[in-house]
């Protein structure tokens, strides 16, 4: 397919998720379509692109990488290469971006070794915590397994009880930051007390001291109720229908 054929399915696909969405379709579910229309698009602007066959694999951080794309958030790309390959770089990383900026999408990228992830990660909590979402898009399987194991031997393994700590403290700054009061006439429904990325920190949390992903396997363990994780499905499917209409009523990514 010609790529400005795939870009114009794109923006066509776009169009028809934001017609779904005013015709009734659920909060999750236009994050579940929207992340699928986008997956799509990069595996087949990737596979195009010769340079990238050996040696790259393509990587969804952040909320893309957790399947939770909203219609305007950033899109946060890892392009992951072998020691070696530094002079294709160039090559795949305007394959991948040009079209993504040409269709008026914000994009969060960066383009590295396995090692430099470990090294930056050392240093940003926020990109250790993004890698906690990696999911793998297209090229090499095998690098992405490299990258997952060296981060889990590096951030997981006898790190729990300094994750949870370095977590609680980041919670802590966040909530000052945007008030820790929970009836805030308008709230920022991302950051503020309540938000969304309070219940992020929770499964991210989950997932690092105890290995489990998402609200089920947490019901399943004895560490919620049943009502429990209803009520914070809810609660999701609600934050999530706010944040949506908001994207939408701006024409670009707003949480407040």
């Amino acid at each position: 397919m010609e790529p400005t054929s795939v870009k114009g399915e794109l923006k066509s696909g776009r169009s028809s998720l934001e017609e779904l969405w005013r015709q009734g379709m659920s909060g999750r579910g236009l994050l579940t379509e929207h992340t699928r229309l986008m997956d799509s698009f990069l595996r087949a602007t990737f596979e195009r692109c010769e340079a990238a066959r050996q040696g790259f694999a393509l990587v969804a951080l952040g909320g893309y990488g957790r399947q939770e794309l909203f219609p305007y958030s950033d899109i946060d790309l890892l392009i992951l290469y072998e020691p070696g390959r530094e002079e294709q770089l160039k090559e795949v990383a305007e394959t991948i971006l040009y079209p993504l900026w040409d269709a008026g999408l914000d994009v969060g990228h960066s383009v590295r070794t396995v090692s430099a992830c470990l090294e930056d990660a050392d240093e940003d909590f926020f990109l250790q915590v993004s890698l906690l979402d990696a999911r793998f898009l297209s090229g090499s399987p095998a690098l992405f397994v490299e990258l997952q194991a060296a981060f889990q031997k590096q951030y997981v393994e006898g790190k729990r009880q300094e994750f949870l700590l370095r977590m609680m403290e980041h919670r802590a700054r966040r909530h000052r930051e945007f008030d820790r009061h929970g009836y805030l006439l308008e709230p920022n429904v991302k950051e503020s007390r309540g938000g969304l990325r309070d219940l992020h920190a929770m499964l991210w949390t989950a997932q690092v001291v105890f290995g489990l992903h998402g609200l089920a396997a947490l019901e399943e363990a004895g560490l919620l109720h049943g009502y429990e994780r209803r009520n914070c499905e809810g609660a999701l499917e609600n934050l999530v229908r706010i944040r949506n209409r908001l994207h939408y009523a701006s024409g670009r990514k707003n949480d407040r």
